[in-house]
């Protein structure tokens, strides 16, 4: 297909084709003339995966471009593509607390409750930085014991993703495994807030019968 027909199947404008074409995040065609050029269903597909990553999974071009890597590099186990997503699907720069102190104590927290719950997370992961970040920000609104508030999240977590694990498929291919990593955990996020949204309605219409 010309690069127009891409552009009208994928949903991507032409100019943002191109521009992905000039970072290589998108591989070229196969050239038919001087500046002419035909693409595939494989053009198609990475289309709608950048797509996803940048939309739905709210990464920027350097994490994009860090998980396309991740995949067509076709030599990481499923344990190493996830790292890669998960540092993707991080945010750079957790907001940290400005107290050295309390930074200091939300990280042994955090050390002790994974030792507790068995998982095995390097002190250097993204995830890690962030759930301190996260428990540091919790003791300063005053919330006590912090990591048992979280015990119930151990608890879905670990459903979720041993649930998922189990559903993938070798065959599917690391750029499927990516797309359902992306939007599965968008898909929690967002019944998180409807959870939210519906039981507080709920709450609501019975203090006030």
């Amino acid at each position: 297909m010309k690069i127009s027909s891409l552009s009208r199947r994928s949903g991507v404008s032409v100019p943002t084709i191109k521009f992905y074409l000039r970072e290589q995040l998108l591989p070229p065609g196969a050239l038919t003339a001087r500046n002419q050029a035909e693409y595939d269903e494989t053009h198609l597909s990475r289309l709608r995966l950048i797509r996803l990553l940048t939309g739905i999974g709210m990464m920027s071009l350097a994490s994009v471009r860090e998980v396309l890597a991740a995949i067509d590099s076709n030599c990481l186990s499923p344990h190493g593509l996830a790292q890669v997503v998960n540092r993707a699907l991080m945010p750079e720069h957790p907001v940290l607390s400005t107290d050295a102190k309390a930074r200091l104590d939300a990280a042994e927290r955090v050390d002790r409750f994974l030792d507790e719950i068995g998982w095995d997370v390097q002190p250097e992961t993204p995830e890690r930085e962030n759930l301190v970040a996260v428990l540091s920000a919790l003791a300063g609104l005053g919330v006590a014991d912090t990591p048992d508030v979280l015990r119930p999240y151990v608890e879905a977590a670990e459903r979720l993703a041993t649930r998922e694990i189990d559903a993938q498929t070798t065959a599917a291919g690391a750029a499927a495994v990516v797309a359902q990593v992306v939007l599965f955990e968008v898909a929690f996020a967002v019944m998180r807030r409807m959870a939210y949204t519906h039981y507080l309605g709920a709450r609501a219409e019975r203090d006030a019968a």
